[in-house]
């Protein structure tokens, strides 16, 4: 045999003996134990068939009773299961009916076949989460202990254990956990906008801007039961802070693991402009530690907006940058016992955004916004519970967040709170945006229609009277003459509950001896501070006349005397009376 023919042999030995090596490579997790999650992955150069053998448990009969929202709807508690890298789908799991019992415990299950897969880089995962259940309201019972009780002592639970595991065989190229992380961060490089591996606790946000419309897919995963999301994604315009998208219990689907664990993947057409994407998680079940069996794509924990087709006019994406801020008021981070103020100046007629969180059930509002015209005090918009939408946690949080259009003048924006359940500490769990707690009034016109404002001085020439800073046993009172028919303003703080008013003011005609106005309890709303602090703001007219305004207190709560806490407002505590133009 000559030189360059053996030469030729050896070559193409060589290359026979690294296809041959290549297409047997094998991808294996074991000594699996109690564990988490255990990660590997391997790619496909060509559509192929590949070998699969894992050892796990699952239960067919003894916990069917103890379902719940932890567990798993496929009876498995430690399994393996194969996502496609790309499209982040499963295409392969470990179930009851694809595997048999193995072992002496009867928990042990196996699965030993073949799986089909086009060319394409695969995650190969295996789970073992020691999942808590409700038992009958009497406390928790964790699959681990009664594991342990049927089989035996620890010893036996580990033993079996250790025979968890997952070989696949017949693949071009194994990765090591390193190596799918790498991959996925290559992925999350050519998405538009991620927040992903979220942790307990976490409130995070990001943003994209868009030049032109584009047709985008949300990829969002999260923990929700029942019609409640616990954690959940979401997207606002950034400019009119208009909610885009919302991740909700009833639009989502079993996204593996733990039937909580949620999965939504919708496509939508974003117009051009500014978002932003949120991400919220509480205080349990996350990237950060699972308290029950896995998400299909555990390290995508999160949301994740990417092109819904490709190839994708990247141009279309353009840097994001927060804008100057079109915020006009914001009383946010309210506590309890709580009254805040601020005034706007609208110039023209413009269009703001009202968001605002508080407190409502059964119809009624306890925390809450108003907004008024400064010049007469009339309401304009008031925060009405039918208006209202959840706003996440406790059924008591409510949202008002909507449009509405002012005239020129002058507003004041008002928010109060009652004794309980605000930023200050809630008794129950609180919204989805706890530190919006409050009101907060975005521009959406050009910036120069609406500007925030100083308290806007009195007009002294329009006060008829004022009866104010009033103490205990107190009696006041003041003479107003009218020489045509007038609309008066009347402001009135005082104390009072549904057995009468103890602190009060009232008008009288002194020609005629009637008492044309009075302060009564059922027209009065709370102040602010104790729940006895009463207020009356309310426009009557008048015709010509002699009239006298009056101010009774009693014995005890006045402006510096108080006995509880304070109205909103205490420095006009009493009655003032405006004429209006």
């Amino acid at each position: 045999m000559s030189g360059r023919l053996k030469y030729g042999f050896i070559v193409v030995a060589l290359l026979l003996s690294a296809c041959l090596w290549a297409q047997s490579q094998t991808v294996e997790l074991k000594n699996l134990g109690n564990k988490q999650i255990a990660l590997a992955g391997f790619i496909l150069s060509e559509d192929g068939t590949i070998h699969i053998k894992a050892v796990g448990s699952g239960y067919k009969h003894e916990f069917l009773h103890f379902k719940t929202f932890q567990a798993d709807p496929n009876n498995m508690f430690a399994y393996a299961w194969i996502l496609n890298a790309r499209s982040r789908k499963i295409v392969w799991r470990m179930t009851l009916d694809n595997t048999k019992k193995t072992g002496w415990s009867g928990y042990n299950r196996e699965f030993d076949g073949d799986l089909e897969l086009p060319k394409g880089t695969y995650e190969v995962y295996f789970s073992s989460v020691e999942p808590i259940f409700f038992a009958n309201g009497r406390g928790f019972i964790s699959l681990h202990r009664m594991f342990k009780k049927l089989i035996g002592t620890n010893r036996e639970w580990d033993d079996e254990a250790e025979k968890w595991m997952v070989r696949i065989s017949g693949v071009d190229e194994a990765l090591t956990a390193k190596d799918v992380r790498k991959e996925q961060a290559n992925y999350l490089n050519t998405t538009v906008a991620h927040l992903v591996n979220q942790p307990d606790d976490a409130f995070n946000k990001t943003g994209f801007s868009l030049k032109k419309k584009a047709l985008l897919q949300i990829y969002a995963q999260g923990e929700g039961f029942k019609g409640k999301m616990f954690d959940y994604g979401w997207i606002i315009d950034a400019r009119t802070h208009e909610r885009v998208w919302l991740m909700e219990e009833e639009n989502t689907d079993y996204g593996g693991g733990a039937e909580k664990n949620r999965v939504v993947r919708k496509t939508m057409e974003f117009k051009p402009g500014d978002y932003l994407v949120y991400y919220k998680t509480d205080d349990n079940h996350s990237a950060e530690g699972w308290n029950a069996n896995p998400p299909y794509d555990p390290y995508f924990w999160g949301i994740v907006i990417r092109p819904a087709k490709m190839p994708f006019d990247w141009s279309k994406v353009g840097k994001f940058s927060p804008k100057k801020s079109n915020v006009v008021v914001s009383m946010t981070q309210v506590g309890d016992y709580a009254y805040k103020e601020a005034f706007i100046k609208v110039l023209k007629p413009t269009k703001i955004r009202i968001y605002c969180l508080g407190e409502g059930r059964n119809g009624e509002m306890f925390d809450y916004g108003w907004i008024s015209r400064a010049e007469d005090g009339k309401i304009v918009w008031r925060m009405d519970y039918d208006e209202t939408r959840h706003a996440g946690g406790s059924s008591k949080n409510r949202l008002f967040d909507g449009v509405i259009t002012l005239s020129p003048g002058t507003y004041a924006v008002h928010y109060q709170t009652d004794d309980s359940h605000s930023y200050e500490g809630w008794n129950a769990e609180p919204p989805q945006r706890p530190d919006m707690w409050g009101i907060t009034i975005y521009r959406l016109g050009p910036e120069e229609a609406i500007k925030a404002v100083p308290r806007p001085a009195i007009n002294s020439k329009n006060v008829l009277a004022r009866l104010v800073q009033v103490g205990d046993d107190e009696f006041l009172k003041k003479d107003i003459y009218l020489d045509k028919p007038t609309q008066i303003r009347i402001y009135c703080l005082g104390e009072g509950d549904e057995s009468g008013m103890y602190d009060y003011g009232w008008i009288k005609n002194v020609e005629t001896g009637e008492t044309v106005w009075k302060m009564r309890y059922k027209n009065t709303v709370h102040a602010g501070g104790a729940l006895k602090n009463r207020l009356t703001d309310t426009i009557i007219t008048l015709m010509p006349g002699h009239y006298r305004v009056y101010y009774k207190s009693d014995d005890s709560h006045s402006y510096r005397h108080w006995n509880a806490p304070a109205p909103y407002d205490e420095r006009n505590y009493g009655i003032t009376v405006y004429r209006l133009n």
